[in-house]
């Protein structure tokens, strides 16, 4: 059974999240009526991050006090650290533009000492996520490949693509390789998991290591065809898909890939700049947990490829303070000792 971020019911997450904040004052409601509130995506459109925005942008304005307008943007780059910058540094405090930077590129940036990231992560005002995130590897159907006991016995090159060097989508790969000998060969540089997919479709690359919304939310098509094959799962959620934890032993490789896969149990966080007005924050963590346990989100977010099991702000905070701030040298080190490694895109695949 799956489970939220820090093993709490579901249930249990909604009522207190709503609760802490039901008294919705006549402030409240002032703050955001005749408004806009702007939402931003830090990958393009048409990937699984931005795709789950706008999922959330459609529906959360009716549970905001004062039904302010929500208005949708992107904000590429540096796989999530441009509007993480952004959102720490220029976003005005004023409740009136929230962002969602990114998964492991955004999320892992402080733990590892990237210099791109300009940001505290621990600062930032989380509203809240929609759903822990199961990372799968797809493979294109004419690899041949299609279960985890073909994969181990492979020895033709696997091309994968991916974002940047420091991704989990790449990383990930790489560790796998080297303890298990796959015969994978991460390529990166695609701005986002849609250019990937047409790569894919084009045999550029033969698959993807992501999460679950960048094939079943965007190209489920893919799946119903027959036309790529899950070989492994970071979490168990799909039947019949081994679990990655089955085969992983090498104590050093759990403890590397426990921080990789950090930021697909916390999902894609939704969040605005240090020190958020306190008025906006309750409203906005009150929308947010409401318009979660919504019949109608729930069913379009289903379409789209998305478990909504969430967690609040509160919630996130605390999670992102004791896994993603104090991580251990010699996993920082392993970690770096892979993307000084990587390779970029090649325009075909030979």
């Amino acid at each position: 059974m799956r489970t939220g971020l820090i093993q709490t019911t579901l249930a249990t997450a909604l009522i207190g999240a709503i609760a802490a904040v039901a008294p919705q004052t006549a402030s409240a409601e002032d703050y955001y009526r005749n408004k806009s509130l702007t939402m931003i995506a830090g990958y393009p459109p048409g990937g699984g991050v931005d795709t789950e925005m706008r999922v959330i942008a459609r529906f959360i304005g009716e549970f905001i006090p004062g039904k302010p307008n929500i208005v949708a943007k992107n904000m590429p780059g540096a796989g999530g650290l441009v509007l993480g910058n952004y959102m720490y540094s220029v976003a005005k405090p004023d409740g009136l533009e929230v962002g969602m930077p990114g998964r492991s590129g955004f999320l892992l940036a402080n733990s590892i000492g990237h210099k791109g990231a300009k940001y505290d992560l621990r600062k930032f005002t989380y509203i809240g996520t929609v759903a822990s995130t199961n990372s799968i590897l797809w493979l294109r159907r004419e690899t041949g490949i299609r279960n985890l006991d073909d994969l181990k016995k492979a020895k033709k090159e696997i091309v994968l693509g991916g974002l940047h060097s420091r991704s989990q989508n790449v990383v990930v790969p790489k560790v796998l390789a080297k303890y298990h000998g796959f015969p994978f060969r991460p390529v990166h540089g695609y701005p986002g998991f849609h250019a990937v997919l047409i790569a894919m479709e084009r045999g550029e690359v033969d698959g993807l290591f992501s999460h679950e919304g960048s094939i079943q939310g965007t190209r489920p098509d893919l799946i119903a065809d027959g036309k790529v094959v899950a070989i492994f799962q970071t979490f168990p959620i799909e039947p019949k898909v081994p679990v990655m934890e089955s085969f992983v032993t090498d104590p050093k490789e759990k403890a590397l890939l426990t921080l990789l896969n950090a930021p697909g149990r916390i999902g894609l966080p939704l969040l605005g700049p240090p020190g958020m007005e306190a008025e906006a924050t309750k409203a906005l963590r009150a929308g947010h947990a409401k318009m979660a346990a919504d019949k109608a989100f729930r069913e379009e977010a289903a379409k789209r490829g998305l478990n909504v099991i969430p967690s609040t702000g509160e919630e996130l905070q605390a999670y992102i303070a004791k896994n993603l701030v104090s991580v251990p040298e010699d996993v920082v080190k392993q970690y770096l000792s892979y993307t000084k490694k990587s390779k970029k895109k090649a325009s075909s695949k030979k």
